[in-house]
């Protein structure tokens, strides 16, 4: 039995969906989510619903019985929030006698990293090492799929900022991510446990408002900003102090260049390459 927890995010519904297709049909795959009543459309495919509250420890001990592999989507919050929800989820799969566990990580786990997502998951990875349960951690790159959220004010003022200097930085879509963590989660041996899904190349901001505007035939310019100014100007638009200052940080990590490196590790799990930055921008951004 493999079990995907947090199976109605973005993430975790595609990683569902790549499961049901490799496997052929969704006989021993689960669905842990904080409310079932949201996962209905999973359970009417087959799919083994199950409630799971990370900050329920009980509901997720129960959630995991009789699960081998669980697929540990990483939570969304404060950073306290989230070491604290995945040592739940961890201790619980512990419990319950889960013999692998492949956690959805980040690619910046730098412990002088000035984002707050690094420590994050430089915690939980710990926490896993510490577990005894043998566990895969599959880093993710940046995802492509906030890339026009990311160059929205472009369309109005022809212009977006962000605090990433000009770092560099590669990009995958959530549909490839799943695609390479699911095929982790099937796979019959591991080589090791750290995957870092990187795109093929690493990119500055110049470059993704170049091939923004390739696709779009508008003029697209970048311009770095300080993180205390990027983040106010999110606080202005009504994001939570804590998510506005969690983003700004991850984009002065990207200045501070822990984002620019790319692997292998997706080709070696999917079996081909992912997509270049000039194809996800035809994708995001092809019917501007």
């Amino acid at each position: 039995m493999i079990l995907v927890t947090g199976a109605t995010g973005q993430l975790g519904r595609r990683i569902i969906d790549q499961l049901v297709a490799r496997r052929g049909g969704t006989a021993g795959i689960a669905a842990s989510v904080r409310d079932p009543a949201r996962a209905g459309e999973l359970a009417e495919r087959g799919i083994d619903v199950r409630h799971g509250n990370f900050d329920q420890p009980d509901t997720l001990l129960t959630a995991f019985r009789g699960v081998d592999k669980l697929i540990l989507v990483s939570t969304d919050g404060p950073g306290v929030v989230r070491i604290a929800q995945h040592q739940n989820a961890i201790d619980a799969a512990r419990a319950a006698g889960i013999k692998h566990i492949f956690y959805t990580s980040f690619i910046d786990v730098a412990a002088d990293s000035p984002a707050e997502y690094a420590a994050v998951h430089q915690a939980s990875e710990a926490a896993l090492a510490a577990s005894g349960i043998a566990f895969t951690a599959l880093r993710n790159p940046l995802y492509a799929d906030f890339l026009p959220m990311t160059v929205a004010a472009a369309w109005s003022t022809g212009t977006f900022q962000l605090p990433a200097g000009g770092g560099r930085a590669s990009f995958i879509s959530r549909a490839e991510l799943s695609e390479a963590i699911a095929a982790a989660a099937l796979a019959p041996a591991l080589a090791r446990t750290v995957y870092e899904l990187t795109g093929q190349a690493t990119h500055d901001y110049q470059e993704v408002a170049a091939a923004v505007g390739k696709v779009t035939g508008s003029h697209v310019r970048y311009q770095p900003i300080s993180e205390d100014a990027y983040a106010q100007s999110l606080e202005s638009h009504g994001w939570p102090t804590w998510s506005a200052r969690a983003l700004a940080s991850m984009y002065s990590a990207v200045a501070a260049g822990k984002f620019d490196r790319v692997r292998n590790d997706f080709a070696l799990l999917v079996g081909h390459p992912p997509r270049p930055l000039a194809c996800l921008a035809q994708e995001l951004f092809g019917k501007h």
